[in-house]
């Protein structure tokens, strides 16, 4: 569907307050419109009306959409602020796009004006695709010192609101009279009024305590939750997490729009700042999903976590930062969510490509970040044990919290793995068993550092001249052996590559790391296998290791190994 822009022109207005009329016909809890037809009838006369960014949808030259900006102030000092609103789409084009094609065209233009920022009253989980975060993050609060989150801002430059701080105040144009809308209303065509969704429908199916929560705040329809976010919907008693997907699951029905939960993309990137961002998913699993984004002719990469012990990924990216260990350039972050560059926009580098796996160059490229991260994160972890500044003991709280595949050793998990195997009768569980205190001993004194534990090419970025490579995605960095890193990246790659990986990455590897990396590393894959619903085909060859007694045999070499 072509939808065109343009500035509205007096021709237009009465075809657009029908157009205001129709698109806010039932919303909220009016059966009828509240009076944003009126609103934009008043609101062309005023001094603070914008004609600049007044503008009209059209699809096959109807207009179908329409967007009003006025102006308003924000604090003591009254700071000149854009307002906008009402933005109206009519009903037979809702959700085609229309009012986001409005919304970015006129925030585009307000920017080229010059104007500061945009703080209005709206949809809490609608605007915030568009890059309106929370207005009391920069101090702005309702005319009666209020936080809401229906309350939005966005600077229109950065550092556009900083500093500036106080309550909003729009004109009073938004103020409706009643008896004024009535006679106004007289103008128009009869229109029967809307049969309101009764909240009931909803909370009927909710606990008895999210069902107070609902009556607590006044909630009689179900169009008024339009009025919360989904964060202060959390707020509420009795409400969490499990109950607001149904909710959404609920409202999907009833054709209502959903609330975004606070992990959500939508809300990452407002509060990274994007304004206007097109964003496009590449991959989700297991709770971490991944975008490409477009803001303002740039590109990015935003992954957002939706667990938190996921967002411990942000944290490492942290932390090789801070040791000096080539990543890519961490542009932003949450709580929940990274910004990242698009590799595929840049022109120095680009993603690794499964001939990689075979590029002898390549691989004395990934050499280098290897052994890089495995001396910085020796040196690093040593000074956690001398106990150095206090900044490195901030990073070394999170280093003890950090993945070391070497913890599955334990004999519950040992257990585990004879049971969903079926070999409870192998002669390793007992040797396990029989020499734990002294594998554990000899677990817990093998030399750490930073391991990567997660090479495939798919994690690889290699720069176009291919003399410098690094691995991402951490969510796997941990502590470790060397030995455990080597192994794994040699394993994926050719002969001919492999041999040139350990030609660049030079160094010796102690003999004891390789017999202790022989008897771990495949009970560690056991264990990943068996924690699955269906054994995986990647952990067949350490399951005929098991079988076949070599693991039991590793153990014995290592045992005997000073």
């Amino acid at each position: 569907m072509d939808i065109r822009i343009r500035k509205e022109m007096p021709a237009d207005y009465r075809q657009v307050e029908e157009l205001t009329r129709e698109a806010f016909w039932g919303a909220m809890d009016h059966p009828t419109c509240d009076g944003e037809h009126l609103i934009v009838h008043k609101l062309r006369g005023l001094p603070c009306f914008v004609p600049e960014l007044d503008f009209v949808a059209e699809v096959d030259g109807k207009i179908v959409g329409h967007v009003i900006y006025s102006l308003a102030k924000v604090g003591a000092a009254e700071i000149e602020v854009l307002n906008f609103g009402p933005l109206s789409v009519h009903p037979d084009y809702k959700r085609m796009g229309v009012g986001s094609a409005l919304m970015r065209h006129s925030i585009t233009r307000a920017a080229e004006l010059g104007y500061r920022a945009i703080v209005f009253y709206g949809h809490p989980d609608y605007y915030p695709r568009f890059g309106f975060r929370r207005a009391s993050r920069y101090g702005i609060l309702s005319a009666d010192g209020s936080s809401l989150d229906a309350l939005m801002a966005m600077e229109l430059y950065e550092g556009a609101l900083e500093g500036i701080e106080g309550r909003y105040l729009e004109d009073c144009v938004y103020e409706v009279d009643p008896a004024e809308m009535a006679e106004f209303e007289k103008g128009f065509p009869y229109k029967a009024p809307v049969q309101l969704i009764p909240s009931q429908v909803l909370t009927s199916q909710l606990p008895r305590e999210a069902k107070q929560a609902f009556a607590q705040h006044e909630i009689r329809y179900v169009a008024q939750l339009q009025r919360f976010s989904g964060a202060e919907l959390l707020g509420w008693e009795g409400m969490d997490e499990h109950l607001l997907e149904r909710v959404n699951g609920i409202l999907s029905q009833l054709g209502q729009p959903c609330k975004l939960a606070p992990s959500s993309y939508i809300l990452q990137l407002a509060e990274l700042g994007l304004r206007c961002p097109v964003c496009s998913l590449i991959r989700s699993k297991a709770g971490i999903s991944l975008y490409r984004v477009e803001s303002e002719g740039k590109r990015y990469i935003l992954k957002v976590f939706e667990k938190k012990e996921d967002t411990r990924e942000i944290r490492s990216y942290l932390m090789l930062s801070e040791l000096g260990i080539p990543t890519l350039p961490l542009l932003g972050r949450t709580e929940n969510a990274l910004l990242l560059p698009d590799v595929d926009a840049s022109g120095d580098y680009r993603l690794g490509e499964e001939g990689d796996l075979s590029d002898p160059q390549v691989a004395r490229s990934v050499a280098k970040w290897y052994r890089t991260l495995h001396d910085r994160g020796r040196a690093f972890l040593c000074g956690m044990e001398e106990g150095h500044s206090r900044e490195e003991m901030q990073l070394g709280e999170e280093v003890d919290s950090m993945y070391d595949e070497s913890d599955v050793i334990t004999l519950e998990n040992m257990i585990l793995i004879a049971k969903k195997t079926g070999t409870e009768d192998n002669t390793l569980w007992q040797a396990i068993t029989e020499h734990y205190p002294e594998i554990r001993r000899r677990i817990d004194a093998l030399p750490r550092t930073l391991t990567y534990n997660d090479f495939y090419w798919t994690n690889l970025i290699v720069s176009k001249d291919k003399e410098h490579a690094f691995m991402f995605d951490y969510n796997l960095l941990g502590k470790g052996i060397v030995y455990g890193d080597v192994r794994n990246v040699t394993c994926a790659l050719s002969h001919e590559a492999a041999e040139a990986f350990l030609e660049a990455y030079g160094g010796h590897i102690p003999d004891l790391e390789k017999k202790a990396d022989a008897f771990i590393a495949p009970l560690v894959t056991l264990f990943g296998a068996c924690e699955r619903h269906t054994f995986p085909a990647w952990a067949e060859a350490s399951l005929e290791e098991l079988k076949s007694g070599r693991i039991l045999e590793h153990l014995e070499k290592w045992l005997r190994a000073q």
